[in-house]
């Protein structure tokens, strides 16, 4: 689903993609598991950059880092709404 097309009644799939994508990190072997976050980063990065076009995607990884370095982090039972920030 292209970010442009988020919807708050798609959140319940969002909710289980994050819990698949958890269990599948805890699965992984102890020696691959502290990979783990930088592989998510490159594909999360990469399916972005697919969905919205380097430009979008630039703008809401800046929205997100900024909201990181404030120290909001993303809350377990939903998402940060990037549309909504100003960075």
């Amino acid at each position: 689903m292209p970010v442009s097309d988020a919807r708050p009644d798609r959140l319940p799939d969002l909710r289980q993609a994050m819990r698949r994508i958890a269990d599948a990190v805890e699965a992984l072997p102890d020696t691959h598991r502290d990979l783990a976050g930088n592989a998510l980063l490159n594909v999360a990065a990469e399916t972005l950059i697919e969905e919205v076009g380097a430009g979008q995607a630039a703008q809401l990884l800046r929205r997100l880092a900024a909201l990181v370095e404030h120290g909001l982090q993303p809350p377990q039972s939903g998402a940060i709404n990037l549309t909504r920030c100003d960075a």
